[in-house]
């Protein structure tokens, strides 16, 4: 049975950033799902985000109603925990993944952190795994790691290129974005990787 993936994030190109490598690989294999929970559109700088968003997903090839923004208020996520919890289980009843990729734990974005605590509250019997978010993971530990070639780097330069409003951002920095690539793959003598903290694997989930 293929396997069906539901990716994370609280804000637009969290996921990109810490997970679309692995998305690319798994497309055609896995159905995959991706929600945002908060746009940032009203921030100034943002007012673009939407067609960014877009413009993501269509150099991921995500399939059309394979992907959803929601419009929960930026930074306040602690106080919308009720609204997380909602938006999980319907998507849980939707799409019925058996594999969850969010935000790593501990985490000193209170979004990030929110949204994964309610993961773990929904999905109880799912494999969960966390990724790296690179300025507010400093603790980040991982136990798996999932290759990338040198030309899917470089798709995932041109995913967050897309996101052009955030070039305002230290962080948001491709070569940053590259040489973490190649840092976490060096570790295995691989050229490039992507991090993760396995959190639960539930071995029937990939049977």
């Amino acid at each position: 049975m293929m396997r069906r993936i539901l990716f994370l994030g609280a804000h637009p190109d969290d996921m990109e950033t810490g997970s679309s490598g692995l998305l690319m690989k798994m497309l055609g294999k896995a159905k995959c799902f991706h929600i945002v929970f908060a746009s940032g559109a009203e921030q100034p700088g943002n007012e673009t985000i939407f067609e960014e968003f877009e413009n993501a997903m269509k150099v991921l090839e995500m399939p059309s109603g394979s992907f959803e923004m929601k419009d929960l208020p930026n930074t306040k996520f602690p106080e919308n925990e009720a609204k997380i919890r909602e938006i999980l289980e319907g998507a849980r009843d939707k799409w019925k993944p058996d594999t969850i990729v969010t935000h790593y734990i501990p985490n000193t974005h209170q979004d990030h952190e929110t949204l994964t605590k309610n993961v773990l509250r929904v999905f109880k019997t799912q494999t969960i795994l966390m990724y790296e978010d690179f300025k507010s993971t400093p603790g980040f530990l991982p136990n798996l790691l999932v290759p990338l070639t040198k030309e899917e780097v470089e798709k995932k330069v041109k995913v967050l290129e897309c996101y052009k409003s955030q070039f305002r951002r230290y962080y948001h920095d491709m070569d940053y974005v590259r040489a973490i690539a190649k840092m976490r793959g060096k570790r295995v003598n691989l050229d490039y990787a992507e991090a993760f903290c396995v959190y639960q694997l539930v071995l029937d989930s990939y049977g």
